[in-house]
């Protein structure tokens, strides 16, 4: 792989999040996506996997699902390539008062949904307020006030939010939180028109997906494609593009053939699997990298394995090394924490989780499994790598005395059970939304873990997540989230951390100024082919 001009990785920190593809010579070719050459149209073809879900982050939180409706809907702030907030529905930033509880919020007077209806307070309200009824995200607003009322059905509406007029808004927070404006930035809170949405039911996402983005959803077919077109109302500059087609292909080997016969442009997750195929064959300089802020892991169910010494058993039995080495080829990393490097909290002397079969044998017999534990681990299909984790841990985890049995789900009955608490232990992943330690411990969070089949309570790590969104000292909050990681993965063992990755995708030469950040967010705006 070419590391001195078409290679760049990202940093770890999001204040370098942005990566800026360079562009190549014309190449030839008699293929579905070089009939651009002959035409005006400027389309891209991006091969992915199928999210097999409606295309709404409020409701299924899959990074397939994102890079499509990053191009279609917008937050009110967006961080920028220096790493700072910029406001994208809004005239400036928001103005905050001196107690840090209060926000005013001015929207662009401009600004059109899709279907030819105006940006209001209205919709910001409505979008903040779905999120929370769709539970999946959200605890994210749990600081604004009024929020556990609504959430419990005490109120109709959120308190904290209060309109002044249709682009004037403020939002009142119950204590300081210093990530609140990075929050608002994620997908999670995009804006939605209230009255398309309602309409819409669900058919949300499937059939009917209204944003304010660059480009518009055409059509989204289940186990063909999603298309996008160009908006030709956007409320800032034009989109490069006037199409992107995201062709839906489960097989990452099938992806890269159609990559190499040209009817597509891009892979925007090359299989870690195929690295060594790759890294230094015909593509090479086509094949780039990016470290993204997060990792796998292993998600225990405290309710159903409550005994402590099970789930310490459990880390012990995993070896990450030989994982990262069989299943990624080395390009990865074997965790030593849930906090990834360029994270406050990440504690640099922090080694390699144990790997330990004897001890965890002794764990098993202590609380009562002398002659083995029988374990399920849930994989969701739509990423191959969580079946081939899952794979490994089952081959591992014999010499411990854990018997594993692998069930495998598509991505609907995965969250599914994951709401309804039916996955013991599940093979996860989990990256930041924001440069924040709060981002990547957010599935702890005490009023989230019933939700995503953890059930993990602890009030003094609780505690801890409270104090470290109170205070900006970085010393400070650096002792506080290592304090509440090493509760997390190394004394309750509710997360058992297994890799941290770096991630690959192939790009032809000829597109220019396409844009992915280190939290895995794809950004077309700025993109055109040129041949």
């Amino acid at each position: 792989m070419k590391r001195d001009k078409k290679l760049w990785q990202l940093g770890l920190l999001l204040g370098a999040a942005f990566l800026a593809v360079g562009c190549g010579e014309k190449k030839d070719g008699d293929n579905q996506a070089k009939d651009n050459a002959g035409t005006s149209e400027q389309m891209l073809t991006v091969a992915t996997k199928d999210p097999q879900v409606p295309l709404d982050m409020q409701q299924n939180t899959y990074t397939v699902i994102m890079q499509i409706t990053d191009s279609t809907t917008e937050s009110l702030l967006v961080t920028n390539e220096d790493g700072d907030l910029e406001p994208v529905l809004l005239t400036g930033m928001p103005e905050m008062s001196e107690d840090k509880l209060v926000y005013t919020f001015e929207l662009k007077e401009d600004v059109s949904f899709h279907n030819g209806e105006r940006l209001k307070s209205s919709d910001v309200k409505y979008s903040y307020e779905r999120m929370i009824q769709k539970i999946k995200m959200a605890s994210l607003l749990e600081k604004v006030v009024g929020y556990q009322d609504f959430a419990d059905g005490k109120n109709d509406e959120l308190t904290g939010f209060e309109i002044i007029d249709d682009t004037h808004f403020t939002i009142t927070l119950t204590s300081p939180y210093s990530p609140f404006l990075s929050v608002l930035s994620t997908p999670y809170c995009a804006i939605y028109p209230e009255k398309a949405a309602e309409e819409a039911g669900d058919a949300w996402g499937l059939k009917t997906l209204y944003g304010t983005g660059p480009f518009k959803l055409d059509s989204y077919t289940a186990g063909k494609e999603a298309v996008v077109v160009k908006f030709d109302e956007y409320h800032g500059e034009e989109a490069g593009l006037d199409k992107i087609v995201f062709k839906f292909i489960a097989n990452p080997n099938t992806q890269v053939l159609e990559y190499q016969k040209g009817t597509v442009d891009v892979v925007s997750a090359l299989d870690s699997a195929l690295y060594p195929t790759y890294a230094n064959g015909e593509l090479k300089d086509e094949l780039y990298d990016f470290q993204p802020v997060g990792g796998f892991y292993l998600g225990l169910n405290v309710k159903d394995i409550s005994d402590v010494k099970v789930r310490e058993a459990i880390s012990l039995s995993i070896d990450r090394e030989a994982i990262t080495e069989s299943i990624v080829h080395g390009t990865a990393k074997p965790a030593t924490s849930f906090l990834p490097e360029g994270l406050i909290g990440h504690d640099e002397k922090a080694e390699v989780y144990p790997y330990d079969p004897a001890k965890a044998k002794e764990l098993l017999a202590e609380a009562g499994y002398a002659d083995g534990y029988d374990l399920t681990i849930t994989a969701n299909t739509v990423t191959d790598v969580s079946v081939s984790i899952a794979t490994a841990i089952q081959a591992q985890a014999k010499e411990s005395g854990i018997n594993v049995s692998i069930e495998k789900v598509d991505s609907a009955a995965w969250t599914d059970m994951k709401k309804q608490g039916k996955v013991a232990c599940g093979v996860g992943s989990w990256y930041v939304d924001y440069n924040d330690p709060d981002s990547m411990l957010y599935p702890y969070g005490d009023g989230r873990t019933d939700y995503n089949s953890s059930f993990y309570h602890n009030d003094e790590f609780k505690q801890l997540l409270e104090d470290g969104v109170l205070t900006s000292d970085r010393a400070e909050r650096q002792q506080i989230y290592q304090e509440a990681e090493q509760l997390l993965t190394r004394r309750d063992f509710a997360a058992v951390p297994i890799y941290n990755e770096k991630m690959f995708y192939l790009k032809k030469d000829y597109v220019e100024n396409f844009k992915l950040s280190s939290n895995q967010r794809f950004f077309y705006h700025d993109a055109v082919i040129k041949k």
